[in-house]
């Protein structure tokens, strides 16, 4: 069901004709483009655009392409020559030479074909690398709302399969646009020359082809976009088994996923295979429209035009440029198919290229923090559409050092707090601001260089121990700042037993290495950068009791004289917070230290005591 849902999703996504859509998400205003038909011309020049980007390479290739197809065209008035000369007249000269003129030609068609496709694929992995390029540098400079609508398999499959899908298709076809079709003019040169009347009647065939390469236009451009949403549910359903592999093996959904994975498999074979008939089909149809013309030529020549022996070599060679010419209009009748491809991958390139980055219309600099925060009304959706807000008019005022925690059941806006300091969002109404500045005014990486954060969801790179731990921060290297924070993070306990020490891979989300031994890593981050804000997720959640016990001990040192706001479930580890915010369905239900919460006998009280006995009256609070 999930997998039908998600291919329908890909197929609407794809087949909308929608041109300059605004969607409003989290608080942000997103211009997504979307190419419809008549922008393809618009998308060809674009894409052509990062070709000329290499112009000298570009007109090495297209220089020996043309070459290329001139000396194949020539071939056949080379072959007429011989024959006429050496076979029919017996020319002493042809006799001799016919055979290293031969080997002259083959060899001037090798050097000039390589040239001109060495050149031409040169051009287009430049083509590769540069749009690539600028999806990564776009991609990482996306808003957070980009990714809550969009999977990590889809704007994968942009980066690999839609680049190589667009550069590759476009060089195909200048390639076989600049070689066969100079081919084919030298060929029809040399039939106009041969005979102008019989190649009038050949022409005449011309028009129906053009035809049927516009009718199957649409069918090409129809069926790309289909394909490209399959590969995007196919990368989805990839991403899920390797992620959840140890889940699927635990509840043997081997077949539940396998089952997942053929639909969207079929899917995408079904839409190849539509594509794959009318490309089948493209050629056979040109040459049933060319049949007929040159069975035609045939009568009239034999009929009216045959005179002699010269006749024979006359009509030999002029049929066989007329089937040499198959070829090239054969190659060019396929041309259309491989430019609807090529277009329909740039559409989903540049749409991803063309997406508004994070939104940064600050221009106050904070080069240091006291560490007040506060918000003030503040309330949050993170769709406009939203029934309900996430937040409701939130009131929150932390002073410089103090130690805030937020607890409450799951959905009740406690990490929506910590997005909104960190502008991962804009609130519709109300105002955050740090030392009475509002954090829409601030310069976003100045604000964003004053917080620390630790998760929950351990988030490490496929990349060393040390550079990890100094992640963003390399050009601000202190050997004496990294010591003190792999000590404080207890990450020295296991380091000691890694082969390569700081310089040990941690593996792709840092697999390498235990749930415990991540946490720390990501915490001895967070001491690095020596922030005045810190922002605690449930930071000791992967850790074992003795662990546990070290880190507290770490973060309660590291929490002196910074302002810190930290997200727990396990209430004992924040009973010693300044103040204690209670949240239920978006709202301030409850605030204070621990020992008034738990004086007033209110939420929190019955929390605390849901935690340490009564567990079927927490737990019904705790899902309510």
């Amino acid at each position: 069901m999930a997998m039908t849902r998600r291919n329908q999703d890909s197929k609407n996504s794809n087949t909308s004709t929608e041109k300059n859509k605004v969607v409003e998400t989290g608080g942000q205003k997103e211009r997504r483009i979307k190419l419809s038909e008549p922008d393809a011309r618009k998308t060809l020049l674009r894409l052509l655009s990062y070709m000329l980007k290499h112009k000298v390479l570009l007109g090495v290739s297209i220089l020996f392409l043309i070459l290329t197809g001139a000396i194949e065209a020539g071939f056949v008035k080379a072959i007429d020559s011989v024959l006429k000369s050496g076979f029919l007249n017996g020319d002493d000269w042809y006799v001799r030479w016919s055979g290293l003129m031969l080997i002259a030609v083959l060899a001037a068609r090798a050097i000039t074909g390589f040239i001109g496709n060495y050149s031409m694929a040169k051009t287009g992995r430049l083509v590769i690398f540069n749009l690539r390029q600028d999806i990564f540098k776009k991609m990482i400079c996306l808003p957070t709302t980009f990714f809550d609508k969009t999977t990590s398999a889809q704007t994968i499959s942009k980066l690999i399969y839609d680049v190589e899908t667009t550069s590759v298709a476009i060089t195909d076809t200048l390639s076989i646009m600049f070689r066969e079709s100079f081919k084919a003019l030298g060929l029809i040169a040399f039939l106009f020359w041969s005979e102008w009347r019989l190649t009038l009647i050949f022409m005449l065939v011309v028009p129906l082809v053009v035809l049927v390469g516009g009718y199957t236009n649409k069918r090409f451009r129809k069926t790309s976009k289909k394909i490209q949403g399959s590969m995007g549910g196919i990368g989805d359903t990839v991403k899920e088994a390797v992620v959840g592999q140890k889940v699927i093996k635990v509840y043997n959904g081997q077949l539940q996923e396998i089952e997942n994975f053929t639909k969207a498999n079929e899917f995408n074979l079904k839409q190849n295979l539509k594509r794959a008939r009318v490309s089948s089909a493209l050629v056979p149809i040109t040459m049933l429209l060319v049949a007929p013309a040159i069975a035609l030529i045939l009568y009239i020549f034999l009929k009216y035009l045959r005179t002699g022996p010269e006749s024979v070599v006359q009509f030999s060679t002029y049929i066989m440029a007329c089937l040499a010419l198959m070829s090239p209009l054969k190659r060019l009748a396929k041309v259309n198919e491989k430019i609807q491809v090529g277009v329909t991958a740039a559409d989903s390139v540049f749409a991803m290229i063309d997406e508004v980055p994070e939104l940064d219309s600050g221009s106050v600099q904070l080069r240091a923090t006291n560490g007040q925060v506060s918000f003030e009304s503040v309330s949050f959706k993170y769709r406009s559409d939203d029934d309900q807000p996430v937040l409701r008019a939130i009131n929150i005022d932390i002073k410089p050092g103090e130690r805030v925690a937020l607890v409450g059941p799951s959905g009740s806006g406690k990490s929506t707090i910590t997005s909104l300091i960190l502008r991962f969002y804009s609130p519709q109404s109300g105002k955050i601001s740090i030392d009475g500045i509002d954090v829409k005014d601030l310069c976003l990486k100045d604000l964003r260089s004053q917080v620390a954060l630790v998760s929950q969801e351990t988030t490490l790179f496929d990349d060393t121990i040390g550079r990890n731990i100094m992640y963003g921060m390399l050009d601000q290297y202190d050997e004496a700042r990294l010591q003190a924070a792999i000590k404080a993070a207890h990450v020295d306990e296991f380091l000691a037993e890694m082969p390569d020490g700081l310089d040990t891979m941690v593996g792709e989300s840092g697999l390498r290495l235990s749930g415990g031994q991540r946490q720390r890593v990501a915490i001895a981050r967070a001491i690095y950068k020596n922030a005045p804000i810190l922002i605690l997720d449930e930071a000791t959640s992967a850790l074992d009791n003795k662990s546990e016990r070290y880190v507290q001990d770490a973060l309660e040192t590291l929490m002196k004289g910074r302002t810190s706001l930290v997200i727990a479930h396990r209430l004992s580890t924040i009973e010693s917070a300044d103040n204690i915010i209670v949240l239920d369905r978006g709202k301030i239900v409850e605030q204070g230290p621990h020992k008034k919460l738990m004086k007033n006998g209110g939420v929190y009280a019955e929390l605390h005591r849901a935690q340490t006995g009564n567990t079927k009256k927490g737990f019904f609070f705790w899902n309510r």
